[in-house]
């Protein structure tokens, strides 16, 4: 007897297992991914389980500069402050990125295993979405450990619970309180999690029959609008910088909502937001950049008619399960057969939407808040029950053709890339062409070379410093010193507003002084610094060293 296969039949088994293994691996590959700036700096803006207290990479805000977070915001806190000050090293971030990205990976699968009707429609969704989160570089994206990484988790952990067995429903009382919590969590992270209130309150619902539940889920949907109320409050507080009003603008200029709230321009409003929903320039940010932002890949490793290809590529896979995803989602509408996936399926479509409309700046982490989104929903709507005519044969075709792609793309990848992540593995502290992202290498011996050039100073732990300005990498070494300022926000032009002279800004906030890479400091500053290797410091000895070249062409 020939027990032999077909090649359709063997590529239907190899394909929904290749899908999910693949991706898994593409995110593996980035604990080679070197630490880029980001990833230091939001943990610098929320240290208030160290501190006592939020504050910004730098004290120039005025009265939200220190921030003291909300009741319900402290276990966040506490959380962060464990592991960071228990394993302060870069490798120890990209370590905890890579293990929350195999998590949500992780999630995706139970999802659509718990949506999906049939063995059939899990092998088409798993191809689809785990191959589209699995193209270009996208999997690196995931890895970054910065503020989408829990939001995400918590809202795919709220959809979980929403879509639980029917069968289990008269007993999920605990379910709105489990989604509340996941929501605090969230709200706690950053204000992005506002956007995705709609979502929690929508799935506490779906999680049990109101009939049945309805006190504890009024109860917890109040709970989440009041915790709601204080979030934003909070979050847009510390984004107001009365203290500074270059820096306000700066911040404004990123968000189109805070432009039309400080310039009026009503009437135009709808006109520009529809103009602003732009979905395709974050699945462009997941392809190879002839220039990556800021360099967090190596740049120059394809030409520009390759990135242009692997847009066009990408658009095309991704907007293929856009099409059949709002297929679905308007014939259920229109047929009034809207389940339970497919109306949390639209309100994730919504919160992605809101959030993409609400951008001017789009820096490049934002596809992982955004296209993971995108991701549930294609798995929340295409798993309806019942489908429109031509769907299921359409996204038979688009899944397959995703789940072929995933390997090219993966090798294509790796082959670019590959390269220079293998050349960084040994390195530690700035890299050469990246001086934006840290060395994963012998944080040990980083560390060793960062005390003796802190010590020319007089800078020691034993002394207790405090406000020292640091940069991505001295961080570490003195993350338990309060208060610390980032070279971004007092060296940098774009986010140091009016700030002109770093040592006068030092000196004034009774600074131990400064710990920087020699190459993150302007030349007239380095020229003064005691050098020490790589790494340069500045003690109080110096505050009356020459000023920033800033504030000289503003005497002249």
């Amino acid at each position: 007897m020939n027990t032999s296969l077909d090649p359709a039949s063997r590529l239907a088994r190899w394909l929904p297992k290749s899908t999910p293994a693949i991706l898994f691996l593409m995110l593996l590959v980035g604990l080679a991914l070197p630490l880029y700036t980001d990833e230091v700096g939001w943990r610098l803006q929320e240290r208030a389980g160290i501190d006592g207290v939020d504050k910004l990479y730098s004290e120039q805000c005025g009265p939200n500069t220190l921030a003291a977070p909300a009741w319900f915001m402290w276990p966040v806190r506490w959380y962060s402050a464990f592991f960071n000050t228990a394993w302060p090293a870069p490798f120890a971030v990209r370590l905890s990125g890579v293990a929350y990205a195999l998590m949500w990976g992780a999630m995706l699968l139970v999802l659509i295993r718990r949506v999906a009707g049939d063995q059939q429609r899990r092998n088409h969704l798993t191809m689809l979405c785990c191959g589209l989160m699995g193209l270009g570089v996208m999997p690196w994206l995931l890895v970054w450990s910065r503020p989408e990484q829990p939001i995400i988790l918590a809202a795919t952990a709220s959809l979980l619970i929403a879509c639980g067995p029917a069968r289990d429903a008269p007993a999920r009382w605990w379910a709105p309180v489990s989604i509340l919590m996941l929501g605090v969590i969230a709200l706690s992270y950053h204000f992005k999690a506002l956007i995705l209130v709609p979502l929690f309150i929508a799935a506490m619902i779906a999680a049990a029959p109101p009939r049945r539940a309805w006190m504890i889920q009024g109860l917890c949907i109040l709970a989440l609008l009041a915790v709601t109320a204080v979030s934003a409050r909070y979050w847009f507080g510390r984004l107001a910088c009365p203290g500074d009003p270059l820096i306000a603008a700066e911040h404004a200029r990123q968000s189109l909502g805070l432009q039309l709230l400080a310039g009026g321009g009503w009437a135009m409003a709808p006109l520009r937001l529809i103009a602003n929903y732009q979905l395709p320039v974050y699945v462009a940010q997941a392809t190879p950049d002839v220039t990556p932002m800021s360099n967090w890949l190596q740049p120059h490793l394809v030409g520009k008619p390759t990135q242009i290809a692997w847009t066009v590529v990408m658009i095309a896979l991704w907007l293929a399960g856009f099409v059949l995803t709002v297929w679905t989602l308007v014939a259920a509408w229109w047929g009034r057969r809207m389940d339970r996936s497919l109306w949390l399926a639209g309100v994730t479509l919504a919160c992605a939407s809101a959030w993409c409309v609400s951008q001017v700046v789009r820096n490049v982490y934002e596809a992982s808040f955004v296209l993971p989104l995108l991701t549930l929903t294609y798995a929340l709507a295409l798993s309806a029950r019942v489908l429109p005519e031509r769907v299921p044969t359409a996204l038979r075709r688009v899944a397959i053709t995703i789940g072929l792609a995933l390997p090219i793309s993966a090798m294509a990848i790796l082959a670019i890339y590959g390269p220079s992540l293998v050349a960084t593995i040994g390195k530690g502290g700035y890299l050469p062409g990246q001086s934006d992202s840290v060395g994963l290498a012998d944080y040990g011996g980083v560390r060793r070379q960062i005390l003796r050039a802190a010590a020319a100073c007089g800078i020691t732990p034993q002394g207790h410093p405090a406000r020292l300005l640091v940069d991505d990498v001295t961080y570490f070494t003195f993350m338990d010193a309060p208060l610390p300022d980032h070279k971004i926000s007092v060296l940098e032009p774009q986010w140091s507003g009016r700030l002109t002279d770093p040592l006068a800004y030092l000196r004034q906030r009774q600074s131990s002084g400064a710990v920087l890479a020699c190459s993150a400091l302007p030349a007239p500053l380095r020229a003064r610094a005691h050098a020490t290797g790589a790494f340069c410091c500045i003690g109080p000895d110096q505050w009356q060293a020459a000023p920033h070249p800033a504030a000289q062409q503003m005497a002249r």
